[in-house]
């Protein structure tokens, strides 16, 4: 069987455009016989849940023990896997898979894609597919707020410096 992960913000409203390209990225997945993993919570995760679901297919949500008490997992899943700490988690999200989407995200979803991208730039994985679904991909415009508060940029090295 072929296996995608998704990953995606967790908090995408679902009046969103991205919400609704994660209902159809599910249904594409399913139809074209993936079965589709992902984080298993709100969101893009849920967004794409739905469109497997409605298209007959599976999804497997890969939740974390630490959230179990404070986030519920989407109610779309077929399967729900808890892992104990991130590092677990991240390791069954990609175990087995050789498709990889990512659409609009935080920080959580930039540290899934580089994981993935190390995996495969390294030789570790080197038949997987790497893919970033949206034009804001190819500037910082894909990450939200969250990530963008917990970063800070320069332009060279001296304005670096002065900070330090």
């Amino acid at each position: 069987m072929k296996i995608a992960t998704t990953f995606g913000a967790s908090k995408a409203s679902k009046e969103s455009p991205e919400y609704k390209e994660g209902i159809a990225l599910g249904r594409v997945l399913a139809s074209k016989g993936y079965k589709v993993k992902c984080g298993g919570y709100g969101g893009l995760m849920e967004a794409v849940s739905q469109g497997v679901r409605e298209a007959g297919g599976e999804c497997i949500g890969i939740t974390l023990e630490h959230f179990e008490s404070l986030r519920p997992p989407n109610p779309y899943l077929t399967q729900k896997i808890v892992a104990k700490d991130l590092f677990e988690r991240l390791k069954l999200l990609i175990e087995g898979s050789e498709l990889f989407v990512a659409q609009k995200g935080s920080i959580g979803t930039l540290n899934e894609i580089f994981m993935v991208a190390a995996l495969k730039y390294g030789g570790l994985m080197p038949d997987i597919r790497i893919t970033l679904l949206g034009k804001e991909y190819r500037s910082l415009n894909c990450f939200d707020k969250n990530f963008l508060d917990v970063v800070e940029f320069y332009d060279d090295l001296e304005q670096l410096a002065k900070t330090l």
